[in-house]
């Protein structure tokens, strides 16, 4: 189902579709400009910036900033019910609302159980390639 991968650079990794739901800021300030995160921001390459994978399965293109990222991403789509993205929206207590959330974004095509499954077995072979 991968028609394709490759990776590009970024000025910022934040700017990455899942970044804020799975960078938690470590104080109390607005998101983008946070010094910690939880898990860690990824580190840039140099000058030519953050990597980014993009992975294209099937006319769909996927980009993440950080192996995290895709780990949440493979986690969320594996489930056997789709969780929505309220609930989702919800555990990251922003206030954020739910239809901004990486889930919402994705085709429904890609929810569709038998596609969500191989995605996330397709994806999960992308585990520890960001900036690699």
């Amino acid at each position: 189902m991968v028609t394709r991968s490759w990776t590009e650079y970024a000025n910022d990794w934040r700017d990455a579709p899942m970044a804020y739901w799975v960078h938690v800021e470590n104080e109390p300030s607005q998101w983008r400009d946070a010094k910690t995160y939880n898990p860690p921001a990824p580190s840039a390459h140099g000058r030519k910036g953050f990597p980014v994978l993009c992975i294209d399965l099937a006319g769909v293109v996927f980009r993440f900033s950080s192996n995290e990222q895709i780990a949440e991403c493979v986690r969320v789509l594996s489930r056997k019910s789709l969780p929505t993205t309220r609930q989702l929206s919800t555990l990251r207590g922003s206030g954020t609302g739910p239809n901004s959330h990486w889930l919402s974004r994705l085709p429904a095509t890609v929810k569709a159980p038998k596609i969500r499954a191989k995605v996330a077995q397709d994806l999960s072979h992308f585990l520890g390639k960001v900036g690699t």
